[in-house]
């Protein structure tokens, strides 16, 4: 099971590797000579934000052409098409000969980067047994930011190239075509959702996968997959006569329910400022009065603390229910900002070191911080709420919503950071207190629950076949 998801992740580290490029390419000297993107153009930090809002752009598109896609050809044949158009495109950004076609290519990237976004959780959610499901299904997080760590250093070490043509910012961007490539090269192996197989009448497929997957020594008569399969055997019988219509999405109450908790979710976690900490990291660094060369190597570190918290959040993403962990880390989260609210305005354009490095300090903090408490569920809760016959709609609603907050974010973060400076901060800040009390009361805690059980916790216990 393990080895599965972790062949299947290399989706997610294309994803984060894909998602991240773009802020090491930005502080990339020989990239902003090439596009004109020096302190003297006046357009400068409209043409960065529209580099990264496109890309969530074509992402927001991308995700709403995957709930079709998935649901008609499967979640892992979705996963393979992603990575075919992010080859395509990553290589045409790296090619780019103008500003406009290396934005127009970046939303192609998007695209096909928030595609894996919905379908490698939802493929891992309806793979991994209830028990364990919040761990495996944090693997995606881990490889996510692994991706983003690989991107800040390949950033480093092509900014210590100089001896090229002056085109230096090209090689990361092919970078990207690397981890698609690797996770095509899993693909013969890995099996294909046993739940989605059951939908379309492939019951006999659909057995013989949870059989390997949950065969184990304690086990050998395997009745822990015979009672699992009958359960989703008989819950998708029933969802076959069910409605899976966008309609009923908005019109059943209990649905309209999952869909406002799926549109909240990463609409809430990206208010606090972690993308824009992520993809504007070089130019914070840079705020606070370092140099190119520093703002890298910090872009590069602020990443590797993410991927150590996640480490830890595997040890306990399962064992904290998942309202208490989601609205406590948004409140947790929200104090390392206030501290860095603090720094910015105290020390911006000062020579006082100690509190520049304090502002460093604080950003990894951040950092650090979310990615044990609300990077992993971020990813696979709102996959956890939805039956499986809605399930792709449903992530489709999420990372849509996703889509849309960080065109938003990722616009407005250039402007508003040389605007108003520290007091963007207390943006994010107020987000994140509103949204833990939302989800402390509204968020249903599934720990455990197996998927096919989920419904009696939205009302719809005339809607679960067997328990």
């Amino acid at each position: 099971m393990v080895l599965c998801i972790f062949g299947m992740s290399w989706g997610s580290t294309a994803f984060g590797f894909a998602s991240a490029i773009i802020a090491t390419t930005l502080g990339q000297p020989s990239f902003q000579k090439y596009m004109n993107l020096t302190q003297t153009n006046p357009n400068t930090a409209h043409i960065e934000g529209a580099m990264n809002s496109l890309f969530y752009a074509g992402g927001f598109f991308g995700s709403v052409f995957n709930a079709w896609y998935a649901d008609r050809f499967g979640r892992k044949t979705s996963i393979a098409t992603a990575c075919v158009i992010m080859i395509a495109s990553a290589a045409l950004c790296a090619g780019s000969v103008h500003v406009a076609m290396f934005i127009v290519f970046r939303f192609c990237t998007g695209w096909s980067c928030l595609m894996l976004l919905v379908s490698v959780p939802l493929w891992i959610t309806e793979l991994a047994p209830p028990r364990g499901r919040g761990i495996l299904a944090n693997i995606h997080a881990l490889m996510a930011t692994f991706g983003y760590l690989c991107a800040s250093y390949v950033g480093v070490g092509f900014f210590y190239y100089q001896k090229g043509s002056g085109n230096q910012w090209r090689a990361p961007l092919a970078f990207v075509c690397l981890f698609p490539l690797i996770t095509l090269s899993f693909m013969p192996w890995l099996p294909e959702s046993p739940r989605w197989l059951l939908v379309k009448g492939r019951t006999d497929e659909a057995w013989k996968i949870i059989e390997r997957l949950h065969r184990t020594n304690d086990d050998p008569n395997n009745d822990y997959a015979h009672a699992e399969f009958q359960q989703m055997q008989t819950q998708i019988d029933l969802d076959r006569s069910l409605d899976s219509s966008w309609r009923i999405l908005l019109t059943r109450p209990s649905y309209r329910k999952r869909v406002l908790i799926a549109c909240s979710l990463l609409t809430f976690l990206y208010s606090s400022g972690t993308l824009t900490v992520s993809n504007y990291g070089p130019t914070l660094f840079a705020e606070l009065g370092f140099k190119p060369a520093q703002t890298l190597q910090f872009q590069g570190g602020i990443v590797l603390a993410g991927l150590l918290s996640l480490f830890i959040s595997l040890a306990i993403v399962d064992r904290i229910p998942r309202n208490i962990i989601l609205s406590g880390g948004m409140l947790i989260v929200a104090i390392p900002l206030a501290c860095e609210a603090a720094m910015t305005k105290l020390y911006i354009g000062t020579n006082n070191v100690a509190g520049l490095r304090a502002g460093v300090a604080f950003l990894y903090i951040y950092i650090f911080l979310y990615g044990i408490f609300l990077d992993g569920p971020g990813y696979f809760y709102a996959n956890e709420i939805f039956p499986t016959h809605l399930r792709s709609k449903g992530a489709t609603c999420c990372v849509a919503s996703y889509s849309l907050i960080n065109i938003m974010w990722t616009q407005v973060s250039p402007v508003a950071f040389r605007t108003i400076h520290w007091k963007f901060y207390m943006v994010f800040i107020a987000c994140s207190v509103v949204a833990a009390v939302i989800m402390f009361f509204t968020y249903p805690d599934t720990l455990n629950k197996p998927l096919e059980e989920v419904a009696s916790m939205f009302g719809d216990g005339d809607l679960v076949a067997h328990y």
